[in-house]
């Protein structure tokens, strides 16, 4: 994330494999590795974190709305900028609408897209839920190939920064989607029905 591009807050990269056990549900395992940097108004306390996430997902249709939820569970391992190592568990829930909006002469659309997502981090193991981030963006997006989507939107995302208080960041969202196979038959990335696929984010 970046406050208008003057500086950068977070780096993060974070790959999952995911098996599809038919149209409706997949399940999957992942990693993330985030950098933060010591800038803005309310630095972080996070130097780095090693995260592991297991999640379910379920897709449906709502009249002409696509609509997918993930039911995640991450094991997170941090360190702060003391030096000091921690370890949290977090669990999230994602709700994803994908629709279009217009169709142009060119016969693409103009794509719209609502993402709204709850986390709840726990004390200890997963003893005394506690609510930790609230993520909403609205965006639209083109197609800009077969494989590949570019979407711009409004991000709000509220925190729970413990005894510093609540806090939320208004954020420019600029998101791109590109889709590739690592082969045409089996293992893919978003495109040609099979069962196990892998997803990257940029």
């Amino acid at each position: 994330m970046a406050d208008f591009a003057s500086y950068t807050r977070i780096f993060l990269t974070e790959p999952s494999i995911n098996y599809k056990f038919n149209d409706k549900i997949t399940a999957g395992v992942g990693y993330n590795y985030s950098n933060y940097h010591l800038v803005g108004i309310r630095p972080p306390s996070v130097d780095y974190e090693k995260r592991f996430s297991q999640h379910i997902t379920l897709f449906s249709i709502f009249w002409k709305i696509k609509m997918n939820q993930r039911f995640m569970f991450e094991e997170r391992f941090l360190v702060k900028n003391s030096g000091d190592d921690f370890y949290a568990n977090r669990f999230r829930y994602r709700i994803n609408l994908d629709f279009k909006i217009v169709k142009f002469n060119n016969e693409k659309h103009l794509l719209g897209k609502v993402i709204e997502e709850v986390r709840i981090r726990f004390a200890e193991g997963i003893s005394d839920p506690n609510f930790d981030q609230n993520n909403f963006v609205p965006a639209v997006g083109y197609p800009l190939l077969d494989n590949s989507k570019i979407y711009m939107g409004y991000g709000r995302n509220y925190y729970n920064g413990g005894d510093s208080g609540y806090w939320g960041d208004h954020i420019l969202n600029l998101a791109f989607n590109y889709d590739f196979y690592f082969t045409k038959k089996q293992f893919y990335i978003f495109k040609k029905p099979s069962n196990l696929l892998g997803f990257l984010n940029i």
